[in-house]
């Protein structure tokens, strides 16, 4: 018995096969691969003031949930200070750097208007998502700078299982349509999140 005859293209019939996540993922990479250029930079305006609110309702939260269940302050002067900064300080510098390191490379760190290349040097060569632990360490800073049990314990928390989810869900998959397989093997001589002392070029 012949197979049945299928009038759908190879790529069509693809993007059926794709789960949800990975629909995304299409959907980003041929967003920042057409478009014209002012409109792509508008649309970059838009989503990272998105992202700016969607970043500051986790420390609104904090704040009023702990004036809601009038928690006391998790670590105590000086230490909250000292503590605080450990954590704040590199952890604004690894962001510095990394926006440094978009803007060089013609690119931003939203989505849609991405670097044109893959970059694996200075601290990407021992971590895939140096941003991403700037603002992780940033937000436990802050939680323990200000004393706030909330924003160290449930919020801070919350946004690390949010990046986890949507980079291992969808950010990698739209990586990999971008860079091919220059991206799969950075992807396996590079740790996700915590870097090693081990440089990775």
């Amino acid at each position: 018995m012949r197979p049945p005859v299928s009038f759908m293209s190879p790529p069509l019939y693809n993007r059926l096969k794709m789960g949800i996540f990975e629909r995304i993922a299409d959907a980003i990479f041929h967003m920042a691969a057409s478009g014209e250029s002012k409109k792509r930079w508008l649309y970059t305006a838009l989503v990272a003031f998105l992202f700016g609110c969607f970043i500051a309702l986790f420390f609104v939260g904090a704040y009023f949930t702990d004036r809601w269940l009038n928690l006391t302050p998790v670590v105590y002067q000086p230490w909250n200070i000292i503590l605080g900064l450990i954590l704040l300080v590199p952890g604004a510098a690894m962001m510095s750097w990394t926006y440094i390191q978009f803007f060089r490379a013609r690119g931003t760190p939203v989505p849609i208007n991405p670097p044109q290349k893959l970059i694996s040097t200075g601290l990407y060569a021992y971590s895939r998502n140096p941003m991403l632990m700037g603002i992780f360490l940033v937000f436990f800073g802050v939680g323990v700078l200000t004393g706030s049990i909330s924003l160290t314990f449930i919020f801070s928390p919350l946004l690390v299982l949010f990046f986890y989810f949507q980079i291992t869900k969808v950010e990698e998959k739209e990586m990999e349509l971008k860079f091919g397989q220059d991206y799969l093997e950075y992807k396996q001589r590079v740790p996700r999140f915590f870097p090693t002392l081990r440089c990775h070029r």
